[in-house]
Parts: structure tokens; C-alpha cells; sequence
């Protein structure tokens, strides 16, 4: 009987150990990259919605160029890229769903106004003024559509930089789990020790 109680202690604390090394550990490395992604993000969308006011106004004196009839020169302007969300898009779920679903929203917003913008510089010169004005009318568009839900994911963003970790409702999870898990193996210690 005391081999089967040891091999009982022994598994219940290598099942313990277990849980604490990586169960918890693991939780606490994706919440900090998830921070850290979230910081990175909110940088890169704070950048990119800094000069929407300047980038309206710049639309509009186009728009007004084309109403009075007045053809467009505008050089070819390359689509530029949002390197912190390309290099990691596939991690945005360690942000949370919402959150997740929110970047997914802004930065296709963001490369639809870069994809019409980057056609209208290219191809202004060739196609008739009507759709000039017509792809100057969907950027603006974008902008006004995407522009509050940008500003406000940034807000969002940073919040969940300056998180607690042990306050949050998942980690206060783990923890009664924990909890649980020592308690039973306390408790089998008293009964088979």
C-alpha cells in the first residue's frame, strides 16, 4: 500500500508541477506577447490616422481640381506597406476576439484606401475625369467609414498594453484551477501519506 501511495504523491505532484510550468507559464508568455503586439499596433494605427485631416484636405482640393474641370497631375504613388500588422497578422488573436475583429476591420479599410489612391496616381492621366472623381469620392468614403473605428481600436490598443495580469477574469481562473489542483493534492497527501 505505501508504494501505490507514493506513486500517488508522485503523480499528483508531477501533475501539479506540470500545470505551473506550463499551463500557467504559457498563459503568461501570450498575454505578454499579446501586450506587446497590441503596443506595437496601436504605434502603427496611431501613425496612420495622425495625417487623415491633412490627407481629407488634399482629396478635396483634388475633388474641387476635377469639378472645374481641370485634369488631374498627380504623380504614381506606390502602396505603402503597415509592416507591424503584415509581419504579424496571424497573431492577432491573442488579442481578443473583439479586438482581433476590430485590427481585421481597420487595416482593411486602410489597404482598400490605399488600393483606390494607389490607382487614381496611377492611372489619373488615362481615364476620364468622371472616374477620377468617382475614386476620390470611395477614398473619402473609407476615410469617413474607418476613421472613428481607427482612432477608437488605438484607444482600445493602448488600454490592453497597460493591462494586469493577474487581474484579468481569465488569469483569476487559473488561479481557483491552481488552487484546486494543490488542494487535491494536499488532500491526498493526508489521506495516503
Amino acid at each position: 500500500m505505501a508504494d501505490i501511495s507514493a506513486a500517488l504523491i508522485g503523480f499528483l505532484g508531477v501533475m501539479a508541477g506540470g500545470y505551473f510550468n506550463n499551463f500557467f507559464a504559457e498563459d503568461y508568455r501570450r498575454f505578454r506577447d499579446g501586450q506587446a503586439l497590441a503596443g506595437a499596433l496601436a504605434g502603427e494605427l496611431e501613425s496612420h490616422t495622425a495625417p487623415i485631416p491633412r490627407i481629407r484636405e488634399g482629396l478635396a482640393i483634388m475633388e474641387e481640381q476635377i469639378r472645374s474641370g481641370k485634369k488631374l497631375d498627380l504623380p504614381e504613388w506606390p502602396m505603402p506597406p503597415s509592416p507591424i500588422f503584415d509581419q504579424n497578422a496571424a497573431k492577432i488573436g491573442s488579442l481578443g476576439a473583439e479586438t482581433a475583429k476590430e485590427v481585421a476591420y481597420v487595416y482593411e479599410h486602410l489597404r482598400a484606401y490605399r488600393q483606390n489612391f494607389h490607382m487614381l496616381s496611377k492611372h489619373n492621366g488615362a481615364m476620364p475625369v468622371e472616374w477620377s472623381h468617382a475614386t476620390i469620392i470611395g477614398c473619402l468614403a473609407i476615410i469617413s467609414r474607418s476613421e472613428n473605428r481607427a482612432v477608437q481600436l488605438a484607444i482600445t490598443l493602448t488600454g490592453q498594453t497597460e493591462e494586469s495580469y493577474w487581474r484579468r477574469p481569465q488569469t483569476q481562473a487559473q488561479l481557483k484551477y491552481g488552487a484546486a489542483v494543490i488542494a487535491a493534492f494536499l488532500l491526498a497527501l493526508k489521506v495516503f501519506g
